[in-house]
């Protein structure tokens, strides 16, 4: 195998020339969350089984070069390992995966771009508003994939934050499952008396519950820099029902986060919960690393996941518990985190090797190629493609947990992707939490500065709005 890893573990100072963006998994960051996956038509999953060109002729028009890309930690991982081993053997190349830490990607992405220095393949976690905030000038930066056979192995919903002026920059491959939204030990509940709780007094009496009996009750890793703002952003349902109307206020700039009451409200709830001891003694200090070990060996209770997430701890772990998932309550929220948007390929538009860019998308698109990915998952459980070739693995307790919600709670997009500029701060907003938590701001700062940021992104876009 000829790829070269660079797990750029770098410690660098530099200055954010535009925009930060949510580094989470991003994996982090952000992430379908329909209730079913989309059926491809036939013409489209013949298309797909075609994407894979002979060996021997790619061999010929590729050998010798390298592909370079450039990903923000956890949003490749082991997953595209066979797949990028196969595609240098296909193609007789090299890839140079430049694997960057979440909290440095977006102010070296930039710095790449600005310098004409990036890969050739470099990511985004992607949204509806996401190429404008963060990329700024696709025309410039990206390889325009408009009308590739590839396209249509997208949902239209992902395609929306692949899209910018009618033009196709990106290629976004990320699962179906509830994402992000409460994950706890089903059997723990039972054993301690605990009911899944639909309300924060209901939550607040589940923590104290299982804290007595010496359990972290909601495992919260603040350390990781992107997790814990999930609990503010991915119950945008609950804001915009408490202010209808609220969305295309922000996206107009006729409101702001700041005074915002329920967000306020949500703030000090996740504060009380802090102050409490509920999310562990050091959550800010520590780190995901361990969190499906902390679930196998029961000090932990809760946590925000991807629903998939049951199937790593269980394969980690060899635990016998049961797990189930439920809406996180804070705010009193019962609103599912609707969530078209994930981590994004694009292509570089000064690569030396555009053919081969073009060729590494539509390699990746193939059958065998999603396949691959999908089962070399550690977590997830499918893909939303147009593919019904894909072998989906969809875990009885995500099935469970979908047929139990409310349908018409399903249609608010999260905060961060449902408005304009503010998933580009998310770093940031994590940050000034932290900093609320330990009693160094106050909660409507910590909403204020996110006004200010936005206003910064909006005035890079030249938005009408903020003029």
């Amino acid at each position: 195998m000829r790829k070269k890893v660079l797990a750029t573990l770098l410690c660098l100072s530099m200055t954010a020339t535009m925009l930060a963006g949510c580094g989470s998994t991003q994996a982090e960051e952000s992430v379908a969350t329909e209730s079913e996956t989309t059926e491809a038509a036939p013409a489209e999953a013949e298309a797909t089984e075609e994407t894979a060109p002979a060996e021997e002729t790619a061999t010929a028009d590729f050998s010798g070069e390298e592909l370079s890309i450039l990903v923000s930690a956890g949003w490749m991982d082991n997953r595209y390992d066979a797949t990028l081993a196969r595609f240098e053997e296909t193609y007789g190349v090299t890839v140079d995966l430049q694997t960057i830490p979440a909290d440095q990607y977006s102010d070296i992405l930039q710095s790449k771009l600005d310098t004409g220095t990036c890969a050739d393949v470099f990511w985004i976690q992607s949204n509806p508003f996401a190429i404008a905030s963060t990329i700024v000038d696709p025309e410039k930066y990206c390889i325009d994939f408009t009308g590739s056979d590839w396209e249509n192995i997208m949902p239209e919903a992902r395609k929306a934050s692949c899209t910018y002026d009618g033009k196709l920059y990106g290629l976004q491959i990320w699962h179906n499952s509830p994402e992000y939204v409460m994950l706890y030990n089903k059997t723990m509940f039972d054993e301690l008396g605990v009911s899944v709780p639909a309300t924060y007094a209901e939550l607040l009496k589940a923590c104290e519950t299982i804290s007595a009996e010496g359990i972290v009750p909601w495992f919260v890793p603040g350390a990781d820099g992107w997790q814990h703002q999930l609990s503010f952003f991915q119950i945008g349902g609950v804001y915009e029902a408490a202010q209808p109307g609220l969305y295309d206020a922000l996206n107009n700039n006729t409101a702001t986060f700041a005074d915002n009451t329920k967000m306020l409200e949500v703030l000090e709830q996740f504060k009380e919960l802090s102050d409490k001891g509920y999310f562990g003694e050091d959550w800010i200090g520590t780190d995901s690393t361990n969190m499906s070990n902390e679930f196998g060996d029961r000090n932990c209770a809760m946590a925000m996941a991807n629903s998939s997430y049951i199937k790593q701890i269980k394969e980690d772990t060899g635990t016998e518990d049961e797990f189930g998932l439920f809406l996180l309550p804070l705010g009193d929220n019962s609103y599912f985190p609707t969530n078209p948007a994930g981590p994004t390929m694009f292509g570089y538009n000064g690569s030396e090797h555009p053919e081969l860019v073009q060729e590494f998308f539509k390699f990746v698109c193939s059958t065998e190629s999603l396949q691959e990915i999908l089962d070399n998952s550690p977590a997830y459980t499918n893909l939303d493609v147009n593919d019904d070739a894909l072998a989906q693995k969809w875990l009885p307790e995500e099935e469970e947990f979908m047929a139990s919600l409310d349908e018409s709670k399903m249609g608010t997009a999260v905060l961060q992707t449902g408005t304009k500029y503010t998933n580009d701060y998310w770093m940031d907003f994590g940050a000034d939490m932290v900093s609320f938590c330990q009693g160094q701001m106050e909660a409507n700062d910590v909403l204020k500065n996110m006004d200010t940021n936005r206003a910064e992104a909006a005035k890079v876009a030249g938005d009408a709005a903020w003029k």
